[in-house]
């Protein structure tokens, strides 16, 4: 499952060009994220105030910004360039948060930013991811992949 999420900064005037992030969802990374969760509540049990737990983690295959401007001398791949935020805009993702993208769907390197420190932020009913735009001094975070997307995911066989 290739899915496409909205992603917020905590600098309300910059987000360092990551607009959305791309993830390729597999049954490996959901099983992973669900196994995480019921830990989570396990602890939870044991201590009330345990929120949410982080995990080093680089499963965001980029986060970007659909309106880049691209360089004259880049290829224009399809599904690629002005394409993506016509795509995302299609999907409502600016409505929707969390969107299922086409296999297909493909981000031209010119549009993604380098990010630093990426983890898994794991709750109750959700995982989210956050990381650290190259040289900024902020921090952006994804939307809420919630728990029957993970189930779905972790179901689903290539």
């Amino acid at each position: 499952m290739r899915i496409a999420l909205k992603v917020t900064s905590s600098n309300e005037y910059s987000n360092g060009g990551c607009e959305f992030a791309l993830l390729d969802l597999t049954p490996e990374i959901a099983a992973l994220a669900l196994r995480r969760i019921r830990t989570l509540r396990e602890q939870k049990n044991l201590d009330p105030d345990i929120d949410e737990t982080y995990f080093w983690a680089y499963f965001v295959e980029c986060y970007f910004d659909p309106w880049a401007e691209s360089p004259g001398d880049e290829k224009d791949v399809e599904g690629t360039s002005s394409a993506v935020g016509d795509i995302l805009d299609e999907l409502e993702i600016e409505d929707n948060e969390v969107v299922c993208v086409p296999e297909s769907f493909q981000v031209p390197p010119s549009q993604c930013s380098v990010v630093e420190s990426e983890q898994m932020i794991v709750r109750a009913d959700s995982i989210s991811f956050t990381a650290i735009p190259r040289y900024a001094s902020l921090r952006v975070q994804t939307a809420e992949i919630p728990i029957t997307m993970l189930e779905a995911a972790a179901a689903a066989t290539h």
